[in-house]
């Protein structure tokens, strides 16, 4: 007799795109990336369908030069979150409140064929935000955005 199964994890989390502000100016003031921008980020959850979850963010509130000790030269950052099923889905989208939100993935595929399908499900997190310029010195500004996804 053979005897074959699949072991999967049940949540995987993917950076599809990270949050990009692109080239700024010094002293060039608010620059703002909305909800359906094409540089905000987005994270790809897929797990177990029918599943309620907690997704959290960690999120910086200031860009800096990583290889700056300099803490003066910094950029202000204000991050916002929203979940959607679907990609491209920016009306039904629900807002993280307070850097959390409380999901279920739902399993919208009524299909019998591919039970594959059934078990999992697919949501995206997007991340979208302003920063504000000043005078600051020319170079690389980073941050880290931690997304922490715990099922209830």
């Amino acid at each position: 007799m053979r005897f074959n199964m699949d072991v999967q994890p049940e949540l995987s989390v993917e950076v599809l795109q990270d949050l990009n502000f692109g080239t700024v100016v010094t002293n060039s003031g608010t620059q703002q990336i909305g909800l359906g921008n094409p540089q905000m980020g987005i994270f790809k959850i897929r797990a177990l369908a029918k599943q309620s979850a907690i997704l959290s963010l960690q999120k910086p509130d200031r860009l800096t030069k990583p290889e700056s000790q300099d803490t003066t030269n910094t950029i202000p950052l204000n991050l916002d979150a929203a979940y959607a099923p679907e990609v491209g889905n920016y009306q039904d989208y629900l807002p993280f409140a307070n850097d959390r939100l409380r999901i279920t993935l739902s399993d919208d595929n009524d299909n019998p064929g591919n039970r594959d399908e059934q078990v999992w499900d697919t949501g995206y997190v997007f991340i979208f935000g302003t920063i504000d310029v000043g005078d600051i010195s020319p170079g690389s500004y980073s941050g880290t955005l931690v997304l922490n996804v715990a099922y209830q």
